[in-house]
């Protein structure tokens, strides 16, 4: 829809005496000379009497602009529709470049880093009692948290045991290895190797752990006397 306020170069609210000067004053400037021709000249000064026609009009004039302004409102929210679109895209795309990363990272873990090699953990010997007594001969397992109260027992009875220390190799492996966590910071410790189970402890970003077991996607550590799985590519170390 033309503008004819624009083409007259009046503003909206002119009063009829304004459309009158602007149109006097463009009508003589494209006015065509007498016994020449210009195509450009006639169309434009076709188009500012048309313009002129309808604005000079009260009743035209109002019907020309509740017209133009229905116009104006579809074209404005029209280019809302289609910025605010755009928008919306670019931020889904933006999360979703988020999102990949973060999942690509936790399934491809991090490159192990060269970490000074831990010494052996030292065999921890089981104390056995045995007592010379024939009718009493039996083997006692000493645990941490009963030492004392069995050397207390040990020591009440008549005959003297004969303790003997034989080592017992304990069931987590040898090595230790430490703990890289994605970019939360800390590493779940799961009770079985599914995502699933239940989480029995959360391992921080470095922390040193007891390799049991080594999987395929998921280890079996120890940590903080907890034994569970992290995914594989959280463990650095022997690999």
């Amino acid at each position: 829809m033309k503008d004819f306020y624009y083409i007259l170069g009046a503003t909206s609210n002119a009063t009829s005496s304004e459309i009158d000067a602007a149109y006097q004053k463009l009508a003589r400037k494209f006015y065509p000379n007498e016994g020449e021709r210009d195509d450009f000249m006639d169309d434009r000064l076709r188009e500012i009497t048309e313009a002129y026609d309808v604005l000079r009009d009260t009743k035209r004039r109002k019907q020309y602009d509740s017209a133009f302004r229905k116009v104006q409102q579809k074209q404005l929210a029209a280019f809302r529709i289609k910025y605010l679109n755009i928008g919306i895209t670019i931020m889904f795309l933006a999360i979703t470049a988020l999102f990949a990363g973060y999942v690509y990272k936790n399934l491809r873990g991090h490159p192990p880093k060269k970490i000074a090699t831990a010494p052996k953990p030292v065999e921890q010997p089981a104390v056995i009692v045995v007592p010379h007594s024939k009718k009493h001969h039996k083997s006692i397992s000493l645990t941490t948290k009963k030492q004392t109260k069995v050397a207390d027992t040990v020591a009440k009875q008549p005959v003297p045991p004969l303790v003997h220390s034989i080592p017992v190799k304990t069931n987590i492996d040898s090595s230790l290895v430490a703990i890289h966590a994605n970019i939360t910071g800390i590493v779940y410790l799961h009770e079985s190797p599914d995502f699933s189970s239940q989480v029995v402890a959360k391992i921080p970003d470095g922390a040193r752990v007891h390799l049991v077991h080594k999987g395929s996607a998921w280890d079996k550590v120890e940590f903080a006397d907890q034994v569970g799985y992290v995914l594989r590519s959280s463990v650095e170390g022997p690999q």
